[in-house]
């Protein structure tokens, strides 16, 4: 915002309504093309953030699995219906197999998806502590 009236009051005001920055007249055409510069960084950093919140969603949606063979498609179903739920699900299979995948996928069509995901390596964990 650029006024002829530069206030505190005014500054605060303007800036709490969504002004970038605060320019009071006279002022130095640096001074404009720095604040300037200065904005369009920002939207360039919000664009991106934004981009980079929608990709991260859409990472373990079910349509980042290839499910070509009968089996992967009734996991894909299975995903499709646990993940309504609050039921808990144990996924289990052998090293590199896609468990986390599934699990992240489960989490990301769920209505906790806005929360943090943890995924627990089970093999890492001592069977005594598994057990309790």
């Amino acid at each position: 915002m650029i006024t002829g009236y530069g206030s505190v009051e005014t500054a605060v005001e303007a800036l709490k309504f969504g002004a970038f920055d605060y320019i009071t007249k006279p002022f130095k055409v640096d001074e404009l093309l720095i604040t300037v510069k200065r904005a369009l960084e920002y939207n360039q950093v919000i664009s991106e953030n934004v981009s980079l919140k929608a990709q991260l969603n859409s990472r373990y949606r079910l349509k980042n699995i290839i499910a070509e063979s009968p089996s992967m498609r009734k996991v894909c179903e299975m995903i499709e219906r646990v993940a309504p739920t609050d039921a808990t699900v144990l996924i289990y299979g052998e090293s590199g197999t896609g468990k986390e995948l599934v699990a992240k996928a489960i989490h990301a069509n769920s209505s906790r998806n806005a929360k943090n995901f943890m995924g627990v390596n089970c093999a890492a964990l001592p069977e005594p502590l598994l057990e309790s």
